[in-house]
């Protein structure tokens, strides 16, 4: 979840553009929305480019990544491509089953539960955060929605822990924080905004979500997840894990680029990942994610309001390409769709996990790498191609926008923590 200069991570998502109940309560009923006949959706959408999605894998190992993997479900079924290693010691192919970490994408599982809290009558979306957590914030002003909608304008902290990637990484990787300690070092930061007044992306916020489902729960997040989330959708690959700092079962190992262009890449698995918590620990495989996304368009985990809030976006750009909802984010496409999901960076490991609004078609891909932002701008072409399908001829296409040479994606990247490269 590191970077180079912010110069530098502002370059590269300008250049991309041109590319987590109560611990006895039950799992929230599930609630159903109308969906398309997969014949019909066959016929509406089209077929993904798996072509395109190998050339996306291709490029991120191009740009410094040991390995990749995505996976698609649609109404004709899954597909699935991997390329190079999951471990770079022992050679071991990547493996569409292996697990990872899943980085920021912790956050819409954090926040599907909080909002099955505020419909459970526990919480309220504009309530100031004080009246649950009295005294833990400076301004009384922010709301639970500023903290899902990035919108606080508390620091995020991760910014001073990462400034310098290896050094940094090591100093927090068995490293175990309170959350109070987490809060207490982005307050030591000036305020980014005043409250609700701009889209500002601070890991403090998803901090304060899970000290706001633990309060709430009584029970640590963890529980929250399981019985909420994981138990209900089947998701057996799926796991929050802190502070224990393996990734147990066939995994996929994660490779942080250090700083300085040419050192060697150091293996970042094993980590506590304690700095993040609730913000980004979560750990699943690309079958799960594809499941959950699905499951959470489709209104399976929440109601179709609440849904509707959680997707009720704002721009995070000038391009008005990407946008920001409740703990998710929305990606529009170069063919008009639109999709919603997350994206996740953590120490060797970006993630992509999207689906359509009707969740009949997700797509979840990773690449063992980190601090190497071509890597993840590359990724995301693996969206373009699944999503839209193969590209028009040249001909046809002149007055299209097209990314820049070497890029697969016309999506901006857009980081979830902090990194350097």
């Amino acid at each position: 979840m590191f970077q180079s200069s912010h110069r530098r991570l502002a370059a590269s998502a300008t250049a991309l553009i041109a590319a987590l109940a109560a611990g006895l309560a039950p799992a929230t009923p599930a609630f159903a929305h109308p969906l398309v006949p997969a014949a019909a959706a066959a016929r509406a959408v089209p077929a993904p480019d798996m072509t395109g999605v190998v050339a996306a894998l291709d490029s991120a190992m191009v740009n410094g990544a040991p390995g990749a993997m995505a996976r698609f479900t649609g109404p004709d079924g899954v597909r699935s491509r991997t390329a190079g290693v999951r471990d770079r010691v022992s050679g071991a192919p990547m493996d569409i089953n292996a697990r990872f970490r899943i980085g920021s994408v912790s956050k819409t599982f954090s926040t599907v539960v909080l909002l099955q809290l505020v419909e459970e009558g526990r919480l309220e979306l504009d309530a100031p955060v004080d009246r649950y957590l009295p005294g833990l914030l400076p301004d009384r002003r922010i709301t639970v929605r500023h903290l899902l909608t990035h919108r606080s304008g508390l620091a995020d902290y991760t910014d001073a822990m990462f400034n310098d990637t290896v050094p940094g990484f090591e100093a927090v990787r068995n490293r175990v924080f309170s959350y109070q300690e987490l809060v207490d070092l982005s307050l030591r930061e000036p305020r980014t905004t005043e409250p609700g007044v701009a889209y500002k992306y601070s890991n403090a916020n998803f901090v304060v979500v899970g000290m706001l489902i633990e309060k709430l729960t009584g029970r640590p997040v963890s529980d929250a997840y399981q019985r909420r989330v994981f138990t209900p959708l089947k998701l057996t690959a799926t796991s929050y894990v802190h502070p224990d700092t393996r990734i147990t079962g066939l995994r996929v190992r994660g490779y942080l680029h250090p700083d300085a262009a040419g050192d060697p890449l150091v293996d970042s698995t094993e980590q506590t990942v304690s700095w993040a918590q609730s913000a980004g620990a979560v750990i699943s495989s690309p079958a799960d994610l594809n499941t959950f996304t699905s499951a959470l368009m489709s209104g399976r985990l929440l109601s179709p309001a609440m849904l509707d809030a959680m997707t009720t976006v704002t721009p995070t750009d000038a391009t008005h390409t990407r946008f920001y909802g409740l703990g998710l984010r929305r990606y529009d496409l170069s063919c008009g769709t639109r999709v919603f999901g997350h994206t996740g960076t953590v120490q060797g490991f970006y993630t992509y996990a999207f689906s359509t609004r009707d969740g009949l078609r997700s797509l979840s891909a990773v690449a063992n790498t980190s601090n190497h932002g071509e890597a993840n701008t590359a990724l995301g072409g693996t969206l373009e191609a699944a999503f839209c399908g193969k590209r028009p001829s040249a001909a046809s296409s002149r007055a299209a926008v097209s990314p820049t040479a070497g890029d697969v994606s016309p999506l901006p990247a857009e980081r979830d923590l902090p990194e350097r490269h």
